[in-house]
Parts: C-alpha cells; structure tokens; sequence
C-alpha cells in the first residue's frame, strides 16, 4: 500500500495485483496520489476527506484519503492485461475528476505540489499518521508527495522477497522514467523528481536492503523500527517489498505520472521485471550485490538530472546515460515482456520518452508558454484522456471567410474535439448527411493522443522526431475515417475541378493552394485571405526560396483551396493531427506557426501522358529546423508510378536511382486513403516518382493532400 496507508490508513478489501487467475500472467494493479487544487488559485487545498467521502459513494473502496488532507488515493482491481488496466485506470480518474469538479477543486497528478503545499503540510487525523509526525518530527513539515505504486501478484513470500535483490539496480532508472515533480510551491527545484529528494532523506525511504531470505527481510525490518528508523516493522517504506497480507510484490519508487499511458507503460515495465526476477531466483541466481553507497548514488543522480542525463548504473559502476540505461533493461526483461504481450508497450514507451522527455520536461515545457497555473491546468487536464471529456462550447474565432467557430474550450483543449461544424461542398451535401454531421461530436470522429494545444501526437511525433520521418496512416493520424465519409467525399470532391498548375501546364499538374496561421497557446486556426486574381478569384502566395530547384527564388501565385473547405472537419482534424506531429518542437511554441494547404493532383489521359510532381527530383522543402511536411493520399485511381522515396537530406537535387544505397531511407506507394508520411525537413530529403496511367481505362489520377508547417515570420 502507499506510505500512508502503511501508517495506518484504512485498507482495501483486496490488494491491487492480488487474485491471480490459475496459469494465467500475473495479475497486476496501481495506486496513484493525486493533489487536490483550488480552480482559481491552482495552489493545494485540504480538499481530500471531502473529496474522498463523495468519490467513496461512486468508486467504493478504490479511492481513499491520504496522509495529508491536500491529497487522496485511486486504486485499480487486479488487471490481466495492460488494456484492462489502462480501461479501469481511466475511468478511475475521469470518475474522480468529476467528483472533484462537484467539489469546487481539481485533481492534479503532479508528485510534488506545483503551487501551495511549502508550509506545515495539513496531516490526517489518524493516530498512526501522528505517530510518524512524532517520530520523524520537522522531516514531515513539507511531506506532501504523490506516488504511483505497482502490485505485481507473486504469492511466494521467499521468491518476493529475493526477487528485491534483482530489483534493486534498477529503480533509479524507473525514477527517471517516471519524474514528474520539478515544481515545489512556486519554485523550481531545478531536480526532475523532487518528490524522490523529499523521500531520500528519510533512514527508511529508497533502496531496499539486500537480503537473503524472506526472513531476513523481517529481521532488517524490524531492526529499523526498534532503532527509529521505520514506525511501522511489518510493513516498511522500502521502494520494492513484499505486502504481509496479499500476494504482491509491490514497487513504490516512482512518482505519479501525467498520463494514463505512461502509468500503464511502467506497470509493464515492472511486470516485466518482477517476472524476470523471479524468474532467475527460481533459477538459483541469488541477485546483484551493488554497494548501497553506488545504489544511493544512482538515486541522487536519477532525481537530479532524470531523463535522459547521465547516471551511475548501479549493475557496472559506470556512468551511462539513461536511453541506454533503458536498452539495457529492455535486454534484460525482453523476454518477459515478450511472454506478457508487453514489449511492444514498453519500447514505445522509451520512444516517447526519447522524443518528449519525462513529465518533468512536460511540466518546464508548459511553465515556460504560460507560467505555472498553466501547469497546473495542463496536468489536471490529463486526469480525463483525450475523447473522455464531454464536449464543450468552443471560444469564437474569425473566420476570413465566415466559417464555424473554432479554437479552444475552457480547459485548453483545441475546440476541433467537440465542434460540430459541417463543411460546404463543392457539389451539394445531401441533407440527412448535413444533418448526420451537425449533430455527431468530433470525439467519435478524432481521437488524437495529444492532450492541449500542442501536446504531440505520441507514436507519430516520436518516429519523426527520431527518423527525421514516419509513414503515417489514418490509425496514427486518430482519424475514424468511417465516421467522416462526408467529409472525406467533400474533400475528394474538390480535386475533381483542380485547375493545372499555371507555372507547369504541360506537367499535368493539377493544385490549389492556401495558407493558414495557427496560435500553439490557444489552439486557433485562421486562414488567411488571398489577393483577387483575375483568372482563378483568389490567389495565395508561394515561396521556397532556392528550395525548389525548379523555381529558384520565385514567388508563386497559386489559385486557392475552395473557401467551403475551411470548414470540413476532416481537412481541420488532418491540420491538427500534423501539427500534433510536429509541435514537439520548443521554437514553434514561440511564434504563430504557419500552415500551408496543398491540393495536388497528377492527372494523366492517355498512354503517351507522364505527370510529374514538382520539383522532379529529391528535394527539402524549406530545409529549416523548424519545417515540416505531411503528405496524405486521398486518391488513386489508375496509375502507375508515384513511389515516394525518403533520402539523406544531401541527397537532395539528385534522383533516387543515382544514389547509392545507403543513403535510400525508404521507398513505398500509397494506396490507401489517408495513407501518408510526414517528415522533419532539415533532416531528410524526399520526393515522388512520376505517373503513368494504369490498365483501366483512359484516364488516371492521383491526388494529395500537402501540409506544410513552419514558424510564421512575416517580414516588415
């Protein structure tokens, strides 16, 4: 159970983790803490006996107080899978955060309170939380700290208490994977887990001992609490032990996270290494024997620097840093993980911490846009996942060519999650199709990972971020194409009356273009007016410098997109879903981001017809570090040809064919709607093949959907 309930905090009917199913994987639970906010100051309120009595009544036992009144405690059932356990978790938090909502007050899962919290923190009424007060005295002034604690069900008591032995080098890792607590009413503590600081100065708190049987284990235990340094023997505040009534080992070392996903993630991880653990005490291996100096010094450095700085690893003595930490342990429990249908989980889980960085560089991140009642925000809107919240009414924006309003709601979320805007199209939207997409929320419509305006979007943005590419689908994109035919039709329909390309009419070349200006702060999304044309109504501009060897330093006048478009919901859910693939960047939370909407088409009719993108050779398209490109198909209908290919970004000027191998990244063919790919244009070169048309008939075409994405720097 979590440190308070050790002191003498009611107990649940049933341990997370216990009740395992015969021959089945060990069942697995966590408990998380959470601090309680007021709305408007965002700082730590004495909410949680209030909180916890409401939320009683509709969660049971599953929810708890703490040891200070500013938190209170969810728990899951035991779970078989980590999709159970990510279903129940949710729901435990969106139940929660509804109750605290009826409360006047937010729940936010930080380890550390961010604002409030820095006085003599206000300690339950429990006799056995006094007694720790009495025996730790001014240590527990400011002892306010939430944890995420992981019940692993393995009944044999011997095997649990030798399996800490094989545990014990790798907790500081899991500290940095899981540091989340910067901030300490008001300030930054300039550590990544300053919740683990708090705990480390405790003669009890941190790395278990080394032990040689179950009955060792008590022995030092009970040692502890005669010489003062424990208040409770049969259950101690060590950071892996065996629960003396249910059949778990437990480990406690990490702090609460942000994110459901990473809760779930580091519950396999830990599956993973209990499993291998036992595994090998099974096998008669009695366990590493780190110096408890090196083990302490691992721990100090986790705290400090977290994810991904250098770190003692306790196993050699050296200092790695934490990404290959990681490697390592993936080596180590791989197989486990494997068994338990959890490893692709868990290296997506090191990826994403590869491409955005723990919840500490999460919560820096946010303070550095807006301060930190703007983290306190963004982290008590991670308590209802993205889909779970009930709609909520957009703020207004201007729309240059009076489309639906659009932007954020009240909790930062962008608007585009709950509006029920319709697109106008270019030939007539049936009207109980008009009435179908009026009346259906975007949640059923989009489900993107990210969380607030800018949040990434998670398995996408960390293969861009780490290949300078990804191949990305309608699935990575969160898009239910199923539920948005009508828009899809919509969109497809305006390539039917593309006009050719007016600087590359014998290319058969087909193109509309527009551009927009999105604000990462509130999630707003403006298209920008285009000058009247004579021939084409409106027409934007288009410069890519000497990117385009084609049109070096040329200022393009292309037609724009059909102003109906502005308002299809699936052409805005593309937009958004890109920017959430590449706002992981810090320079485009700096400046308005500049999106350019291309509507291309390769037509050909007849055999003798070749049509070819622009430029025809493997190019960057503004070759900045804050550029982006996303390519989506939205049609293929009888052509040949059309391969894409990925290259070194010096590749860029020459054709795929002349390269030598190595400097090919990838080669593919999109054939399926909203098949696509996005790339970090600084880091790779890219480029499509020409099209030839197919066996089936006399016309072909394939058309496409352009996304370009750069910091908006007019010049004056």
């Amino acid at each position: 159970m979590s440190d308070d309930t050790a002191r003498g905090g009611r107990e649940p009917d049933s341990a997370p983790g216990a009740e395992p199913e015969r021959g089945s994987a060990p069942t697995v639970g966590v408990e998380e803490e959470y601090f309680l906010v007021d709305a408007e100051s965002r700082a730590a309120v004495p909410a949680g006996p209030r909180l916890a009595a409401r939320a009683g009544r509709v969660l049971g036992d599953l929810v708890s107080g703490e040891f200070t009144d500013l938190q209170i405690e969810a728990r899951t059932p035991p779970c078989a899978t980590m999709a159970e356990l990510s279903t129940r978790l949710t729901r435990l938090r969106r139940e929660l955060a509804a109750c605290a909502a009826a409360e006047g007050v937010a729940v936010c899962p930080s380890a550390t309170p961010v604002l409030g919290g820095g006085g003599v923190v206000p300690v339950g009424e429990h006799p056995r939380y006094r007694d720790g007060v009495e025996l730790f005295r001014t240590l527990m002034d400011d002892f306010a700290v939430c944890a995420l604690h992981v019940h692993v069900c393995l009944p044999d008591r011997e095997v649990a208490a030798l399996a800490g032995n094989h545990l014990r080098p790798w907790l500081p890792l899991l500290v940095e994977m899981s540091a989340n607590s910067p901030f300490h009413a008001g300030q930054d503590t300039g550590y990544a887990s300053w919740r683990s600081v708090l705990r480390l100065r405790f003669p009890s708190l941190g790395p278990p001992p080394r032990v040689e049987s179950f009955d060792d284990y008590r022995r030092v235990a009970a040692a502890m609490a005669e010489v003062g340094g424990s208040s409770f023997a049969e259950l101690p505040f060590w950071d892996t032990r065996p629960h003396p009534r249910f059949p778990t080992l437990e480990v406690r070392c990490m702090d609460v996270p942000a994110e459901v996903a990473d809760t779930v993630a580091l519950a396999a991880v830990v599956r993973g290494l209990v499993v291998t653990s036992a595994r090998l005490v099974e096998a008669g291996d009695p366990g590493p024997a780190p110096s408890g100096e090196l083990l302490r010094g691992a721990y100090w450095y986790a705290t400090r620097d977290g994810w991904p700085g250098p770190g003692a690893d306790a196993l050699s003595g050296r200092m790695l840093p934490a990404p290959e930490r990681a490697r390592r342990l993936l080596e180590h429990i791989g197989a486990a993980l494997e068994d338990l249908g959890d490893l692709e989980r868990a290296a997506d889980f090191v990826d994403r911490l590869a491409a955005r960085g723990s919840g500490a560089h999460r919560q820096r991140a946010v303070h550095r846009r807006g301060g930190l009642r703007a983290v306190v925000d963004d982290l008590a809107g991670c308590m209802i996942p993205a889909g779970a919240a009930e709609p909520q009414p957009p703020r207004a924006r201007t729309h240059p060519h009076g489309g639906r309003p659009g932007g954020v709601t009240a909790r930062g979320v962008p608007a585009w999650r709950g509006a029920t805007g319709h697109g106008r199209g270019i030939g007539p939207v049936p009207e109980d199709d008009r009435k179908r997409r009026e009346q259906q929320p975007m949640e059923d419509l989009v489900s993107m990972p990210g969380r607030v305006a800018g949040a990434p979007a998670e398995e996408g943005a960390v293969r861009v971020r780490r290949d300078g590419y990804a191949r990305l689908g309608a699935a990575d994109l969160g898009i239910n194409l199923q539920a948005m035919a009508a828009d899809f039709a919509e969109l497809a329909g305006a390539y039917k009356d593309l006009p050719a390309d007016p600087y590359a009419r014998e290319t058969h070349r087909f193109r509309r273009y527009s551009h927009a200006v999105h604000l990462p702060w509130t999630g707003e999304l403006s298209y920008t007016p285009g000058a009247p044309d004579e021939e084409f109504g409106t027409v934007t501009e288009y410069w890519q410098d000497e990117h385009n060897p084609e049109y070096p330093r040329v200022l393009r006048r292309l037609p724009d997109i059909p102003p109906a478009l502005q308002d299809n919901r699936l052409l805005d859910a593309l937009i958004r879903a890109d920017l959430g693939h590449a706002l992981w960047l810090e320079d485009l939370h700096r400046v308005p981001v500049y999106v350019g909407v291309h509507l291309i088409s390769l037509g050909v009719h007849g055999r003798e017809q070749v049509a070819v993108s622009s430029p025809n050779c493997l190019h960057q398209d503004g070759g900045s570090p804050a550029t982006f490109t996303f390519a989506h198909l939205i049609g293929r209908r009888n052509v040949e040809g059309g391969e894409n290919v990925i290259a070194t970004p010096g590749s860029a000027g020459r054709q795929p064919d002349a390269l030598p191998p190595e400097d090919v990244l990838d080669r593919f063919v999109l054939t399926e709607p909203l098949d696509g790919y996005g790339v970090h244009d600084c880091r790779v070169s890219h480029y499509v093949g020409p099209v030839r048309l197919g066996d089936d008939g006399d016309d072909g075409r394939r058309d496409i959907l352009i996304i370009g994405i750069a910091p908006y720097t007019p010049g004056l």
